[in-house]
């Protein structure tokens, strides 16, 4: 399925919230985080995250995290700056010069703060009401993140709010999602930092009266744009600093969990992200396109769900015999299980159709080192996935690189063959005909009874229980083949309701497989 949606945007990804400086962080690795984010996003902001942890107490102690200033802050700063400057390349990937704000975040929420060009400071205002006075006279953004978290316990205070400093918030991250209290995504990446709460959801500034927009973004382990850790759609007419950053004042914007959803919308023809005084027949029009089959399309009214629709997979023909696939690698040996010579594995080739070939593909990327590239009709990929803790850039958050993906668009007919060629020497195939009604597993349990065998002298007749061979194989995992019509529409809703006050309505659409996006609001204060 292709979308209209507008004539003079495009659509472009990023990940606004990676942080890089911290304790124990080699900051020589922002070359490899900024030269691993350009080769999947358009948009990359590596922040300054200004702390460091003390142990405190008896014995060994427990581990603190520091406020207020410290000298070597500056430093990091000097760091961010030079890599932000020196990534910006118009028109092909775009950073800002950023950091997370270090004042009295307990009391008031977490911020980031962005600037639209280098030469601005760290800011050491305690208290954000101050923050936000001294960014009136800087090109500056102060968004909020994982606003929901307990009042007063680093969730977000709405009683402070600037529209002009705050146009959007983080309503997913790694830390799940902010949108309401009974959102259909969890949010339940930080333990540490408790449950979601009400009163700092994003719907609660809404109900406030707030007319802020959404992206969402990592605030993470390891790689930008890290597979469901979250990341921003902008729709902008050009990949450039001040298109962006217009495009994130306008809250022309959404945000993903991880897949790529395309998504745009309006309400009486205006689009995502806008106020107005008056609409004529509260008619919006959606448009989603995804990589995977939609489910279902909402519109939420003032926190309420008020139109909805449901996409069945199952009513689609194939359009001229074009088909979406999901192919995963990885798995493999745990230390878990033992002490393995090595839980590492590259995964190197070329993924085509016989009698057919690969026309798009996007990406589902965890860790560092990940390409791909969709050319002559195939998608070729060099990939690596561990069962272990991926080594340095961000010590502390470690990313999982359990498994590697991609969805991969298929042209071709029920006759033809999907190939896996890797380049070890292995091939292999499925029945275009057969993907159509099951996904496929291929299980690498000879190599993996190989590996028992040299690295513990543990021979497969030796061994009782087989789960050790299966469960420690890596694997690959091809999926249905889903019909592209399957995997998007575009829908209108007609007379949605109205209140007598300021009306907020905005997007939230979901895949079969639990992937979600959420748009900006529009707003109508009639």
């Amino acid at each position: 399925m292709r979308l209209q949606e507008s004539p003079d945007l495009d659509l472009f990804w990023g990940d606004f919230h990676k942080h890089m400086t911290g304790p124990e962080t080699n900051r020589s690795g922002l070359d490899t985080v900024l030269n691993s984010a350009r080769e999947h996003l358009d948009i990359s902001v590596v922040q300054c995250y200004p702390f460091k942890w003390y142990q405190k107490g008896r014995v060994a102690g427990i581990r603190e995290e520091s406020v207020g200033h410290d000298p070597e802050f500056d430093e990091w700063w000097t760091d961010i700056e030079a890599a932000s400057r020196r990534y910006n390349e118009p028109g092909e990937f775009i950073t800002f010069p950023a950091f997370e704000w270090h004042g009295n975040r307990t009391r008031w929420g977490d911020h980031n703060v962005y600037y639209r060009e280098e030469g601005y400071e760290i800011d050491r205002a305690w208290e954000l009401p101050d923050l936000l006075e001294n960014m009136t006279d800087r090109n500056a953004l102060v968004l909020p993140h994982h606003t929901a978290y307990e009042l007063g316990n680093r969730g977000k205070d709405w009683d402070e709010y600037d529209p002009e400093l705050s146009p959007v918030s983080e309503i997913y991250s790694s830390h799940g999602s902010n949108e309401s209290i009974d959102s259909p995504v969890p949010m339940e990446g930080n333990h540490d930092m408790g449950p979601r709460t009400n009163t700092g959801t994003y719907q609660a500034a809404l109900n406030r009266g707030h007319r802020i927009g959404v992206i969402a973004s990592n605030d993470g382990p390891g790689l930008p744009g890290t597979w469901n850790s979250g990341i921003a759609g902008v729709w902008a007419p050009e990949l450039t600093r001040e298109a962006i950053w217009e495009a994130v004042r306008e809250r022309r914007t959404y945000g993903v969990t991880g897949d790529r959803m395309r998504l745009w919308w309006s309400l009486d023809g205006h689009p995502l992200g806008s106020s107005v005084s008056s609409v004529s027949d509260r008619r919006a029009t959606v448009q989603v396109d995804c990589p995977r089959p939609l489910d279902a399309i909402e519109v939420v009214h003032n926190g309420d769900v008020a139109a909805s629709y449901t996409h069945q997979d199952t009513e689609f023909d194939a359009e001229a015999g074009r088909y979406r696939i999901l192919v995963e690698v990885g798995w493999g040996p745990s230390r878990e299980y033992g002490d393995f010579d090595s839980v590492e594995r590259d995964w190197s080739g070329a993924i085509r159709a016989r009698s057919g070939e690969i026309t798009w593909a996007q990406p589902r990327f965890r860790g560092f080192g990940q390409s791909y590239e969709v050319a002559d009709g195939e998608c070729r990929f060099d990939v690596t996935t561990s069962r272990a803790e991926q080594d340095a850039i961000l010590p502390e958050l470690d990313a999982d690189r359990t498994t590697q993906g991609f969805v991969v668009e298929v042209d071709a007919d029920d006759d033809s063959r999907v190939v896996i060629d890797l380049d070890d020497g292995e091939t292999l195939t499925v029945p275009l005909a057969d993907a159509k009604h099951e996904d496929h597993l291929f299980s690498f349990t000879e190599e993996s009874a190989d590996r028992l065998d040299q690295d513990f002298d543990l021979s497969e007749p030796d061994i009782e229980n087989t789960d050790i061979i299966y469960h420690n194989a890596h694997k690959v995992r091809v999926s249905r083949a889903d019909p592209v019509e399957a995997c998007g529409a575009t829908v209108t809703f007609e007379d949605l309701p109205q209140s007598e006050g300021l009306d907020y309505y905005y997007v939230r659409a979901g895949q079969r497989d639990g992937q979600y996006a959420w748009a900006s609001p529009v707003w109508v204060d009639d």
